[in-house]
């Protein structure tokens, strides 16, 4: 789940940023002088960050207490329903970006996000679940699209690699805050109700008020004005951009399509994993994903030191590969607790441990490779990249939910096993990719 500027007033903006901040402080006092549409597309990614983070923890949880004895397989197809309405969305998306504005897209996908969480909320049936987690995705996607290109328009080029991480990292530091909520909210409205903590009503309610949070975020983005092209020219056909960018298109995306494999059979079931395996209650899961995200944050936010030092495709390669050791570990706990090698009191905060470390390298990258690939084509091509980028990466999260949900419930209690195995190959295969593709550059 989650700003346009004139002529003029972006010429001031960008000029007070020309000069590079020289370290991680110095940048966060750069803030106060990023253009005011930036900052308004920061205030809108607060809101959604902060309510994504309370639904990314509680949704799976909820579908689980529903009364209609919905699975972890049907888990799998909620998500792959709401990846495959990314899909479809994605190059639309693109096409009405070129032609439209980002901002006008950026409004449209906050707001099908709110109509999907009320969805998801006032219906029980798996139809209408599949069909409001449809609409979701078809939200992050619309928003994921139209974000990169409005921020293209509207920073430099000396600071548009700060600018992206703090959009990154404002957002995983608002999940941060979203995870403790999602944590407690069901626990403290349980005490107002006098229901228990993991009732399907708690959870409703505690989802219920991330909804109206989401609403807010709809504010800055109305406040935002339209921002021109940097450079001004006649659109181009999707079928013309394809034609010109193709072979570069199918080189940078590649590598993602594989890593997103990898993600979308892991990520989804994370809160479960942890549940089911190390028998822990919904508080402390929550205190892990709050510090898995401030990980995250930290991450992102020194990603751009790292590439000045290293470049971004080294940088990019460093922390995919130095993440891979502790997805083994986190995944060797999937078979040492369940066989009783280890106990799930102790084991657990190693997990917890190579969980964080995983998050902060892995997400370190995604800034890096998200601005390399922008810069890699013209302006005219950049809302297709990203769209593209969407499909890549969606065709993993619409794919591996569906079969990883079957393997946890056909290998239970070792399915994470299998799963694990699986995510480390293909984050393996799809970082020596770009090593292979990109390492000279």
């Amino acid at each position: 789940m989650a700003g346009a500027i004139s002529l003029c007033c972006l010429g001031e903006s960008v000029g007070s940023l020309t000069k590079k901040p020289t370290s991680f402080l110095a940048a966060v006092r750069q803030v106060r002088h990023f253009p005011r549409n930036v900052k308004l597309l920061f205030a809108s990614a607060a809101f959604s960050g902060l309510s994504f983070g309370v639904f990314q923890f509680l949704f799976n949880f909820y579908i689980l207490s529903l009364p209609r004895g919905y699975d972890e397989q049907f888990i799998g197809t909620l998500q792959t329903v709401s990846s495959l309405g990314a899909i479809l969305v994605a190059l639309p998306i693109a096409w009405l970006v070129d032609r439209w504005s980002p901002r006008k897209a950026l409004i449209t996908g906050a707001a099908l996000s709110v109509s999907s969480v009320a969805g998801v909320l006032m219906f029980e049936s798996a139809a209408m679940l599949i069909f409001f987690r449809m609409l979701g995705g078809m939200s992050i996607a619309s928003q994921n699209v139209a974000r990169a290109p409005f921020l293209m328009r509207n920073t430099s080029d000396a600071d548009r690699q700060w600018v992206f991480s703090f959009s990154f990292g404002l957002m995983t530091i608002a999940g941060f805050v979203g995870n403790l909520l999602g944590g407690q909210a069901p626990t403290w409205i349980s005490h107002l109700i006098e229901a228990g903590p993991t009732d399907t009503i708690s959870y409703r309610l505690a989802m219920a008020l991330m909804a109206l949070l989401l609403s807010f975020g709809l504010l800055p983005l109305f406040a935002m004005r339209e921002s021109p092209r940097k450079t001004v020219s006649k659109p181009a056909r999707i079928i013309d951009l394809l034609r010109e960018h193709g072979t570069t298109l199918l080189r940078l995306l590649t590598p993602p399509l594989i890593i997103g494999l990898g993600a979308g059979a892991m990520m989804p079931f994370m809160n479960i994993y942890f549940r089911n395996v190390y028998e822990k209650p919904d508080p402390p899961i929550a205190i892990l994903f709050a510090i898995g995200a401030v990980g995250m944050a930290i991450g992102q936010f020194f990603g751009p030191p790292l590439v000045e030092r290293l470049g971004k495709i080294k940088s990019v390669l460093v922390s995919q590969y130095a993440s891979v050791p502790f997805l083994i570990l986190l995944g060797s706990g999937a078979y040492l607790v369940p066989s009783g090698m280890v106990t799930p009191e102790v084991f657990f905060f190693v997990a917890a441990f190579a969980y964080i470390m995983r998050l902060a390298l892995m997400n370190l990258a995604n800034p890096i490779y998200q601005t390399f690939m922008l810069e890699t084509v013209n302006e005219d091509a950049q809302a297709l990249t990203m769209s593209l980028s969407a499909i890549s990466f969606q065709f993993g999260w619409f794919l591996m939910p569906q079969i990883s949900g079957w393997i946890q419930v056909r290998f239970a209690p070792y399915g994470f096993v299998y799963v694990f195995a699986i995510v480390v190959l293909l984050y393996l295969l799809g970082t020596t990719m770009q090593w292979i593709l990109f390492g000279r550059e």
